[in-house]
């Protein structure tokens, strides 16, 4: 190809469905190649192709008889045991390339991205050699879940998935180009958690009626108690042991997820958290065992988070919440952590007290917070005590 003035020509052909593709021309020493097609409707994109394939040795395509035929999606999943936790090469790399504290992938995610596979990929595309994929049918895809019902938020997080798994196989030469790359995700509809107001919250965390409103169950009151004060996930305050709470603040290291037992916290951070000497206090008066503290098996395991779940959703509606309105708020259990966030700043807490207190800060911001310790949280103590009003100081009021 050195006598000739460029390395490849780029023409454009028109489809039957209207389309302009580009393809290009090669030589192979004095031998003119037949036009090859790009798949791209861009000549910038088609240029970078060829560029591509040129630095790469594979601008010149191999005969068909000498081609090693792709494998089909189905097949080399199989062969390359994808998201299958301890074999899959994709996940081995991605934590041998992050830090131990701080995994780049989870086992939990794994398994999930291993049903999205079995269950919503290969039914569909399964039989699809990788090189035969297109963008059009990646975006038909899209299409036909959201046809069976998916919102637009799962459809993306399946799609997900799958440009991982296609963006790995053009990274190592399996596929010229990933075809997800062309195409564009759904914007799911935004409905933020809903927040409780001050009044409900302060009902359901009255210590007077524990019996009236969670049937008397210490274990869940007190887990709503430690979130609504804290704005802890529900996995942070399940996680929790004997050993993690003390008199005037919670030590957070992990998160509890049945099934996996206690990993990470979701930004992989520890942290001690203020908490009032009530709030302490009401735990320690009902908890006699080591081990898990929100616990129904004397610490052997925490409660579950869907019984947790259960227990706030009944006690809302004994307050006179519905479950029609608890859905048409969109309350749950992450509601006490917006409930937190927002109770601080409204007491003109500073926003960076507030960020440290949920955890929820940015990556460049975490130094920034880092250098708050707990004796300097008495504003938020402050506001954590306005909110409980423990039963002694309403009497003196």
């Amino acid at each position: 190809m050195g006598r000739h003035k460029e390395d490849f020509t780029l023409y454009a052909r028109t489809m039957k469905d209207g389309r302009k593709v580009w393809y290009y021309q090669t030589w192979d020493g004095d031998r003119r190649i037949p036009g090859q097609s790009t798949g791209l409707t861009s000549k910038t994109d088609a240029r970078k192709y060829c560029a591509r394939l040129k630095a790469e040795g594979r601008l010149v395509p191999v005969p068909a008889e000498m081609q090693e035929q792709n494998p089909t999606l189905r097949e080399w999943a199989e062969s390359e045991h994808w998201w299958q936790w301890g074999e899959c090469r994709y996940l081995r790399g991605q934590l041998a390339r992050s830090d131990e504290d701080k995994p780049g992938v989870s086992h939990r995610y794994a398994d999930d991205a291993l049903r999205d596979l079995r269950q919503w990929i290969l039914p569909y595309h399964g039989d699809k050699r990788l090189d035969e994929i297109t963008p059009k049918d990646c975006e038909r895809l899209l299409f036909t879940w959201q046809e069976k019902g998916l919102s637009k938020k799962s459809i993306n997080n399946k799609a997900s998935v799958y440009r991982i798994m296609l963006s790995e196989a053009a990274r190592l030469g399996t596929i010229s180009v990933n075809p997800w790359d062309r195409v564009k995700a759904f914007k799911p509809s935004a409905r933020p958690k809903g927040i409780l107001t001050i009044e409900e919250a302060r009902t359901l965390l009255d210590p007077a009626r524990v019996s009236e409103i969670w049937s008397g169950n210490q274990v869940y009151y007190s887990a709503s108690l430690l979130a609504a004060v804290t704005g802890m996930r529900l996995g942070e305050v399940l996680a929790l042991k004997g050993s993690d709470i003390f008199p005037d603040h919670v030590h957070v290291a992990g998160s509890w997820a049945s099934g996996y037992g206690t990993g990470k916290t979701k930004t992989k951070r520890v942290d001690d958290i203020p908490i009032p000497r009530f709030v302490y206090d009401t735990i320690d008066s009902w908890r006699a065992w080591e081990g898990f503290v929100f616990s129904l098996t004397a610490g052997a395991r925490p409660v579950g988070k869907d019984a947790t779940l259960r227990a706030l959703r009944t006690a809302l509606v004994k307050i006179g919440v519905s479950r029609a309105d608890q859905k048409q708020r969109n309350i749950g259990f992450h509601s006490w952590r917006a409930f937190a966030n927002t109770f601080m700043r409204a007491r003109g807490i500073p926003d960076a007290k507030v960020r440290m207190l949920t955890r929820h800060a940015s990556e460049e911001m975490t130094e920034h917070y880092s250098a708050f310790r707990l004796e300097d949280f008495a504003d938020v103590a402050a506001a954590q005590k306005e909110l409980l009003r423990p039963p002694e100081e309403k009497k003196s009021n």
